[in-house]
């Protein structure tokens, strides 16, 4: 590997280090944000100069502006801070930053980054390996591994280009303009997600006489802009005041740096006559710390101004799982009656989406000829799919209470009575499977070949209900409706009926455990109990009042 070159692996190891870290701080942060902690922080943040102040203190400590500004990314993604004190957090931190300069050049002592990481993955791990029944001390766990992760990304990421770092000639760019050493110190804190490494850099060559002053501030002055890079990339795929976030942070570092440039002569002939600071080490780092300052001061009376400038950028996404009842007004019942049949059957289509991937179908083989299949939603996690289902059945009631607050006709009253009844029987289905998800997961690891036989004939008897009742949910033939639906009834209690002999033939054999008896006889009970409510739910949407009356009366043979 040549002086200019990097390990592009251990790069790309770091950085996905580094988005993992990001991804683990944000999840145990939305979590761990109870009440008393989103308090604390909007204390400590709701005022633009003490959102300032605690992003200076804190990125003093932490030492690097990079990870506080993430930090700041994942609780406005949380829903923590407002945008306007998150971009106070991101001011403060450029100004924390500069504090490592000042140790370097008082002490020469350089921050060892993965030894500070290594603690926190280390006892982040093991709070998540012991305590993973106790969700709130799990989540500590992993948010301290989350930030050990993201420190030694980023430690990985600086030490795959230290050759480039330490092998780099300023001499040359220096022989040209000392500006140019602004675009070096952009290009290296971009590459190494550190401003301060390049300060130490810039402290390295200024000490070593390899460049004048002028040189080393314009390259410091490129450097904070640099940095920005790390916060843009770590919005690329947020919400939009994640993205707003760092655009206030490229646009408040490019305003300030491009002033810094055009007075660069003038503010260090302030540091050095006006200030004092004859030593070149600490003329650098209190010019660092100046021009931040003054780039504070300069933005603090228009905080809010330009946080409302950025609101305007980027379209906020909406947080609604509906579809179909997110525009439509409530003022005429008979649309809105339309728009919420269709968003119940958006829901059960959700659920049987749940139900099929806990037990892991073939999505495609419900892909019928109008196109319609599970596939968007069987890519999600279990417990994603269960939490958008519940956030989809808490707009859908609240869209019914707006329509219950309209003059309705009768028929419209009844067919929002069946609706909202179709809404409670498929949330009773999705919630009985849902609670043997562990369960069917424990039966993939189980070494009992009769405990895994009778879940295949489970899951093969699942599969077909599934599909008919899914075809016949989707048929438009509605002549069929009453019947099918009271043979898939039917079919249901049989497929109980003929577990649970299987079981019980198990059983008399002695090939299953107590915990395994127990265990298939609940799941077997919930899956019925599921299917019984799915039935139910479906029949409300398809039949009217007066059929679906006579369907409840229909008794199952035992």
């Amino acid at each position: 590997m040549d002086s200019y070159s990097f390990d592009i692996w251990e790069f790309l190891a770091g950085l996905g280090i580094f988005l993992l870290g990001m991804i683990m701080i944000e999840r145990a942060l939305s979590i761990l944000a109870g009440r008393p902690f989103k308090k604390m922080l909007r204390k400590f943040t709701n005022r633009p100069v003490k959102a300032i102040l605690s992003g200076t203190v804190v990125t003093a400590i932490l030492q690097s502006s990079s990870v506080v500004s993430l930090m700041v990314l994942a609780l406005v993604g949380s829903g923590i801070i407002e945008l306007s004190n998150a971009i106070g957090v991101v001011l403060g931190s450029n100004l924390g930053t500069t504090f490592t300069g000042w140790i370097v050049a008082f002490f020469g002592f350089q921050i060892d980054i993965e030894s500070f990481a290594l603690p926190f993955i280390a006892g982040g791990v093991f709070i998540m390996v012991f305590f993973t029944g106790k969700e709130k001390i799990y989540n500590i766990g992993n948010l301290a591994g989350g930030f050990g992760f993201l420190f030694l990304g980023l430690e990985y990421m600086k030490s795959s280009i230290a050759l480039l770092g330490q092998n780099f000639d300023l001499t040359p760019y220096v022989d040209f303009s000392p500006y140019l050493l602004f675009f070096v110190g952009f290009v290296l804190a971009a590459i190494v997600q550190s401003s301060s490494a390049v300060m130490v850099i810039a402290l390295s060559a200024l000490n070593a006489g390899m460049i004048p002053l002028a040189a080393a501030a314009a390259m410091v002055i490129g450097s904070d802009l640099g940095t920005t890079i790390t916060v843009i990339f770590g919005s690329i795929k947020g919400t939009a005041d994640k993205k707003r976030v760092a655009l206030g942070q490229f646009v408040f570092n490019f305003i300030v740096d491009v002033l810094a440039l055009i007075f660069l002569y003038p503010l260090l002939r302030l540091i050095t006559e006006g200030f004092g600071f004859s030593n070149p080490l600490l003329s650098l780092v209190a010019f660092h710390s100046c021009f931040n300052l003054l780039g504070i001061i300069l933005f603090l009376p228009f905080l809010k101004l330009f946080a409302r400038l950025l609101n305007n950028r980027f379209k906020k996404e909406s947080t609604m799982i509906g579809r179909f009842i997110v525009n439509t007004p409530t003022g005429l019942p008979e649309i809105a009656i339309e728009s919420l049949q269709k968003e119940v059957r958006h829901l059960i289509e959700r659920v049987f989406a749940l139900h099929i991937s806990i037990l892991n179908i073939n999505p495609h083989i419900f892909a019928l000829g109008n196109g319609i299949g599970f596939e968007n939603y069987y890519d999600e996690a279990i417990t994603d799919q269960y939490l958008k289902i519940k956030e989809l059945e808490g707009e859908l009631v609240e869209f019914y209470v707006n329509i219950q607050n309209e003059q309705l006709e009768r028929t419209d009253s009844v067919r929002l009575k069946q609706l909202i009844l179709a809404i409670r029987y498929v949330m009773t289905s999705a919630k009985s499977v849902k609670d043997i998800h562990h369960n069917i997961k424990d039966y993939h690891r189980s070494i009992n070949d009769h405990l895994i036989g009778l879940f295949g004939r489970l899951k093969i008897q699942q599969e077909s209900f599934y599909l008919d009742l899914f075809k016949l949910y989707q048929s438009s033939i509605s002549i069929g409706y009453f019947e099918g639906l009271a043979d898939l009834k039917q079919t249901s209690r049989t497929n109980y009926n003929k577990l649970l002999d299987a079981a019980y033939s198990k059983i008399a054999e002695q090939q299953l455990s107590e915990v395994e008896i127990s265990t298939i006889f609940n799941v077997n009970r919930e899956f019925y109990n599921s299917n019984k409510m799915l039935i139910l739910a479906i029949k409300e949407v398809l039949l009217p009042e007066a059929k679906a009356i006579d369907f409840d009366g229909i008794q199952e043979v035992a």
